[in-house]
């Protein structure tokens, strides 16, 4: 791929038609940008080079951690324009180059510009885009380097944003199941916290007036309220819940058969297992169709699929299918032996191998898991959403109750008397 000379911007002042205008504009260098501004019919020219801005010693980019990321929907959105602008027959860089000027995102912004400065240094697109493996992953990374390879960048890049978008949409279906039982389990703390801490107290001066003694649930809610509003008592509970968040990050990092036994247990857990699979197969199938179209070798897809997902169960049956498939065994007889997939996936494989349309298939495979993974998503939201109203009306009635069992208690006491 021919790769032009970096862009230069330039201000100029002039006359068009007797009216004065000033403006910027970018090219190669000084003449030709003179040259188009007298194309354009633009007289009495003033023109300058805007220098690049010099950093400082205290202009730093902090890109550390949470300051460097950029979100999956930025990503798709970059991609697409790229794509858009390919398709209208813009060369890669001024396609870059183009969307760096409409880029709002500081990381983003940052991470396009260097690799226009690796591009125009000879580099070729994908080591490009392999110098931020922290923002593009490897099925991003073997998409773009497929498509320059074959001779089809746009065609990938087009392919590329539908699996984004795919990806953006299983994504978004997973956060609005979680998002109901999340802010009621948070609304819930809250409140009970805030009685805990500012209503018992209250009660608790009363019952000890009346000098009875309490009942056990009464009882039990009088001693968290007295635990909770020990300082320490909640430093104890934070630290020990960062531990544990702390602890499982690095034993999921480091500790493989800790990281193998959580994959085993998320895919048995009702619904939610169901998901993880559905979701999963569907992304697969979609990039396993895509790099097949495109030409890719079974052995190649099959190791660029097998880094779509981080559940080891995955990975595993991926990497045994892989190694498999050069024995010359049938595409869906493998997978049909990987008890992790559903047995649908490989019967409707073996029917695209019968027809000779293996990446048709696989795209309708994707289709199909798509909306099984949205039939479950629905059921699990209709599911969740009754039973958390239940438990939350069940957890601060039974607090309630408890705290007027005493004044029942009492009231009984002197109608008896």
């Amino acid at each position: 791929m021919a790769l032009g000379p970096q862009l230069k911007k330039f201000k100029y002042k002039g006359r068009k038609k007797g009216k004065r205008l000033k403006g910027e504009m970018e090219a190669e260098n000084l003449l030709q940008a003179k040259a188009i501004l007298r194309g354009d019919g633009v007289r009495d020219v003033t023109i300058s080079e805007v220098k690049p801005k010099q950093k400082s010693s205290l202009d730093i980019d902090i890109t550390w951690g949470p300051f460097g990321a950029i979100s999956a929907k930025e990503i798709m959105v970059f991609t697409k324009k790229i794509a858009t602008m390919m398709r209208a027959g813009l060369p890669i860089v001024e396609a870059m180059i183009l969307v760096s000027d409409q880029t709002k995102d500081a990381n983003l912004k940052r991470v396009n510009n260097d690799m226009i400065h690796k591009l125009n240094g000879g580099s070729s697109l994908s080591q490009a885009f392999r110098a931020h493996t922290r923002y593009f992953d490897n099925v991003y990374l073997n998409m773009v380097e497929a498509g320059e390879v074959s001779g089809k960048l746009d065609t990938f890049l087009d392919r590329l944003v539908q699996m984004l978008e795919k990806q953006q949409a299983i994504k978004a279906g997973i956060k609005s199941a979680l998002f109901y039982p999340i802010t009621l389990v948070t609304i819930t703390v809250s409140i009970s916290y805030f009685m805990l801490t500012n209503v018992v107290p209250t009660f608790q001066e009363m019952f000890e007036s009346l000098g009875a003694e309490l009942p056990a649930p009464t009882q039990a809610i009088v001693d968290a309220s007295n635990w909770i509003q020990q300082g320490e008592n909640v430093g104890r509970v934070v630290n020990t819940a960062f531990a544990i968040f702390l602890g499982n990050k690095i034993l999921t990092r480091y500790v493989y058969p800790y990281r193998k036994i959580k994959s085993m247990i998320a895919l048995r857990l009702p619904l939610v297992g169901d998901i993880i699979i559905k979701s999963t197969v569907a992304r697969m199938s979609l990039l396993l169709a895509n790099l097949l179209a495109a030409g890719v070798t079974v052995v190649e897809a099959l190791r660029v699929c097998s880094t779509i997902s981080n559940n080891t169960q995955f990975r595993e049956a991926m990497d045994r299918i892989q190694a498999k498939i050069v024995t010359g065994a049938p595409l869906s007889q493998l997978f049909a032996n990987e008890k992790v997939f559903p047995i649908a996936l490989s019967q409707l494989m073996a029917v695209g191998e019968r027809t000779g349309n293996m990446d048709e298939m696989l795209e309708s495979i994707a289709r199909y898991y798509e909306e099984e993974f949205q039939t479950v998503v629905d059921g699990l939201s209709t599911v969740i959403e009754p039973l958390m109203i239940v438990l939350v009306g069940a957890m601060i009635g039974a607090m309630v109750v408890a705290l007027y069992l005493p004044i029942f208690s009492a009231g009984d006491a002197f109608s008896g008397g």
